[in-house]
């Protein structure tokens, strides 16, 4: 008690000292994560037009597939009556994309603004849950910069949507919390209120993933709703008009599209299988669970974990992430309870329904057939609070002969998940960047093949393009980790060929082929190609 009153009276006699020494560390630390956080964005949208950014895999299926059959607005038209997803910004971007070449610079700047979005919801979030930390922001970013979710998120071309979708999931999160609290205090609340309709109205047609967050978010307010009701009913009468926009009309919503036949085609995974996009409850539930678990809170090389190929210690740097980051949080919760009391006035009931909020926002992916770490985009932003409010209560413990090894405990797990979370860039950049190059080269020798064909009539043969095991066997994993053939996805290209082309048909085969007509088959042998590496 004499010496806290004796280091009080110290402040107050030398005031600008006091607060220089408490800042001045402070000022730097937030400086350092800031231009961390700033590296990291700068890389994930400059790296896409370092390595030549193409439309690969199934995100042929926008540029090449069965809905381009018209102009964009007939191709919107055609996906809302006809498909079960229903994403009209990946059909945007597509038609600025350059179906010969299968460039697709546009891709960036979309991207570029959906990142810059969340980054910013990011920010009001800390204001809100952690408004004594101002370096929770940077350190939030750099995690979610970090995470695998999100290279995948934003270096593909039908994944704006989940970018976007994330982001407006987590603005339309703040804006209930904003309505919530304002009709608490009487403040008005319909300017926040329409601002929700139009956020709502414009995720819901971006991708199916912010279905997750309408449930999880309306499903949170409902809760405050109901406990709140009791001591103050008006108020909670007038918060209960946000439920219209985030639970209501996505209801609707999907009512209307099941009504015009654009989800008639959904099936279980007892009818089908083999199918991902198909929805089950049993033991895929369970996996899907454990594995989007594992990919919130587990950051490096994650394509690496069931490759076989790879080295062992390289394929247990995601574990050890997932490690380190759960040694914080247990750390941080015996600290909690042992003291009763967080520190640096961090509330932790706030920072728990938050983070619950923004990761239950998975919930609509756990019923596919399989899920990825993909997914995680968005809901990470859950993980990342947690991660960051547990490393903050280490760092700053409230009794001092804890501080050491709680430091010790979040310095170690910090610069694990740094290191690893950075190899993991290396590691994706490079896939990515091979993933690009098949693509590229294999579009070229399809497309200068097919242009040097001499013009065929109905009655001529049709050309064979072969492609030997090479091409198509070796592992993968997604859109990282391909094999050199599944760049071009061959179930869209020879159909899309054959129309761009009709003067020279084509038909290509998956095997060797030993008798080739000069000047009409071609034999792609995907020896020439560099060997992608398993690091």
């Amino acid at each position: 008690m004499c010496i806290t009153i004796h280091r009080m009276a110290t402040a107050v006699s030398n005031p600008t000292r006091s607060l220089h020494a408490n800042n001045l560390t402070s000022s730097k630390a937030i400086i350092i994560a800031w231009m961390i956080a700033a590296i990291l964005f700068a890389w994930l949208l400059i790296f896409p037009l370092v390595g030549g950014v193409v439309v690969a895999n199934d995100d042929l299926k926008f540029l090449r597939g069965e809905l381009n059959v018209g102009s964009l607005a007939e191709n919107i038209q055609w996906s809302w009556l006809h498909t079960n997803s229903f994403r009209p910004l990946e059909n945007i971007v597509a038609a600025f994309c350059n179906p010969q070449t299968l460039a697709c610079w546009p891709v960036i700047p979309v991207q570029f603004s959906g990142l810059v979005l969340l980054s910013v919801g990011v920010g009001l979030l800390v204001r809100r849950v952690l408004p004594s930390q101002p370096i929770a922001t940077p350190l939030m970013l750099i995690w979610i910069f970090l995470s695998p979710s999100t290279m995948t998120s934003l270096w593909q071309m039908d994944t704006c949507s989940q970018t976007w979708s994330a982001a407006l999931g987590l603005w339309c999160g703040i804006l209930c919390w904003d309505v919530f609290l304002a009709a608490r205090t009487g403040a008005p609340t319909y300017k926040k209120i329409i601002a929700l309709f139009a956020l709502a109205a414009i995720g819901m047609n971006i991708k199916e993933t912010f279905f997750g967050w309408s449930a999880s978010i309306g499903g949170a307010l409902m809760l405050a709703i109901l406990f709140g009701f009791k001591s103050n009913p008006r108020a909670c009468s007038r918060a209960a008009f946000a439920l219209v926009p985030i639970a209501v009309m996505p209801i609707l919503y999907l009512v209307i599209r099941y009504a015009f036949g654009g989800l008639g085609g959904v099936q279980s995974l007892e009818e089908n299988p083999e199918a991902r996009y198909q929805i089950g409850l049993g033991e895929n539930l369970v996996t899907n669970m454990m594995t989007s678990a594992f990919g919130l809170f587990a950051n490096g090389p994650l394509h690496l974990f069931n490759n076989d190929a790879a080295m062992l210690p390289l394929r247990a740097l995601s574990v050890l992430s997932a490690l380190s980051a759960g040694a914080m949080i247990i750390a941080a919760g015996a600290l909690r309870i042992l003291h009763k009391q967080t520190p640096s006035n961090i509330s932790l009931r706030l920072v728990l329904i938050s983070a619950a909020v923004c990761m239950f926002s998975i919930v609509v992916t756990l019923p596919m057939g399989a899920v990825s770490d993909l997914y995680g985009f968005g809901p990470n932003v859950g993980s990342g609070l947690l991660v960051v409010a547990a490393t903050l209560m280490l760092w700053n413990s409230i009794d001092e002969n804890d501080r050491f090894i709680a430091r010790f405990i979040a310095g170690c797990a910090t610069l694990m998940l740094a290191t690893v979370g950075l190899y993991g860039v290396a590691s994706r950049t490079y896939q990515f960047s091979m993933t690009w190059y098949y693509t590229r080269e294999l579009n070229r020798l399809v497309m200068t093949h097919q242009a040097s064909l001499p013009p065929q009539n109905s009655t001529a043969e049709t050309a064979y393009i072969y492609f030997p095991p090479n091409c198509y066997t070796g592992h993968i994993y997604g859109q990282i980790m391909i094999r050199p053939l599944q760049s071009l996805s061959i179930q869209w290209m020879q159909s899309w060929l054959n129309k761009a082309d009709p003067k020279h048909p084509l038909r290509i085969v998956l095997q060797p082929q030993s008798m080739v007509r000069p000047g009409l088959d071609l034999v792609v042998d995907c020896a020439q190609f560099p060997v992608r590496q398993d690091w």
